[in-house]
């Protein structure tokens, strides 16, 4: 901390050393072109443009928290800002030329201020107390700043009752934070990054579900999709599958019966929408197949549709009986599917990147409905199958 205070102290000290090469009037120096680039190459497209008053550079607080994949709050009762990051939590007051962070004080260069019902920030101070490396460059009125994309970021709810989440790509530690609130560790999470990839996230009536997703490899044939069920603030349920190759990903994630759906590499969960675990099924003992990844295609109190990924039969699954059906068999001719047989020997084949052409399209009372693609000539047909 105190390193982090000395930092401060000298930024504060060169913003006023900046001053004294600005010539004119603070409103002169308001109407100044700044712009703003992140990792010296990328520019900033900002809507509400950046000031430059007494030598210092304010921020839109809300744009500004957004690059930073920092939250923002702003509480106008009595003009306060929170500015929340995992590692901090940082507090300002319209017009104070004070700051605290993490419960200690610090002096501004500049006071944020409202300018047109829009909150402005002083950008050297708040980056660089996230760690941002903060450069200015005179003769081009140009702000860089240099920081890490560390954080996947999600939110849920409205300005009055969000909460957010951070997701350390390097660690798995997952926070979150309560509208303004200092961030809390939720948990420390398997999950590992190895691309590019996203977080989103689902709700229900007692469990927020995020979903992250990572795409690696020449040419990104690899996919892991995570799972984490976050109930009560606490971790409850983690997954992970690995997908590899061209075929496309058709999980569903919610059974027709309302059940949340999971799959963990080879393992279904059947989940409430609190996240209790309400059924487990291993799909290599049930199908038979020994793939390393599958997909759930369609899930009731009856029945279960699934395929296991690299093989790529869709198998039907009777969940009272057990018995698993390769559906390519019943719908199709015997040449058909001894076509398909041949085709599954070289799985990453460019016309066996449908498999055996089959998908679900949903159930009717005892129907399965089924659409098949031919692999030949793309052309496409219903089929209704009957469970009975």
């Amino acid at each position: 901390m105190a390193s982090v205070k000395r930092a401060i102290i000298a930024a504060a000290f060169a913003a006023t050393l900046l001053t004294a090469g600005v010539s004119g009037g603070s409103a002169k120096m308001a109407a100044a072109a700044v712009s703003v680039t992140h990792n010296e190459f990328h520019t900033v497209n900002l809507h509400n443009k950046p000031r430059l008053e007494g030598g210092t550079v304010l921020l839109p607080l809300r744009e500004m928290g957004d690059l930073l994949k920092a939250r923002t709050t702003y509480f106008t009762e009595d003009k306060r800002i929170a500015i929340v990051y995992p590692s901090h939590r940082i507090e300002m007051k319209l017009g104070s030329a004070t700051a605290t962070m993490n419960g200690e004080t610090y002096k501004l260069a500049a006071p944020p201020k409202n300018v047109n019902g829009t909150v402005f920030v002083p950008i050297r101070f708040v980056s660089e107390a996230l760690g941002v490396d903060v450069n200015w460059m005179e003769k081009e009125k140009r702000v860089n700043l240099n920081f890490d994309d560390r954080y996947l970021t999600t939110v849920k709810g409205t300005l009055s009752t969000e909460l957010t989440y951070w997701l350390d790509r390097n660690t798995g530690e997952l926070f979150a934070s309560n509208k303004g609130e200092a961030a809390r560790l939720v948990a420390e999470t398997k999950v590992e990054l190895s691309g590019y990839g996203g977080l989103g996230i689902a709700l229900t009536a007692g469990a927020d579900v995020l979903t992250v997703t990572d795409y690696y490899g020449e040419p990104s044939l690899n996919t892991d999709i995570y799972k984490i069920v976050v109930t009560d603030g606490k971790l409850s349920l983690e997954t992970k599958a690995h997908y590899w190759g061209t075929h496309p990903i058709r999980n569903i994630e919610q059974g027709s019966n309302g059940s949340m759906l999971f799959i963990d590499g080879t393992t279904l969960y059947e989940a409430d929408d609190g996240g209790a675990i309400k059924a487990k099924h291993d799909l290599r003992a049930l199908t038979g197949y020994e793939d390393e990844a599958f997909q759930v295609e369609w899930y009731d109190n009856d029945i279960m549709v699934v395929r296991p990924h690299e093989t790529g039969w869709l198998t039907l699954i009777d969940r009272k009986t057990g018995q698993a059906t390769r559906l390519i068999e019943k719908v199709a001719t015997p040449e058909q599917v001894q076509t398909y047989l041949e085709l599954a020997k070289y799985p990453t084949d460019a016309t066996f990147q449908h498999w055996d052409g089959l998908k679900v399209t949903g159930r009717e009372g005892n129907t399965l409905k089924l659409k098949h693609t031919s692999f030949q000539d793309g052309s496409s047909k219903t089929i209704d199958y009957s469970l009975e």
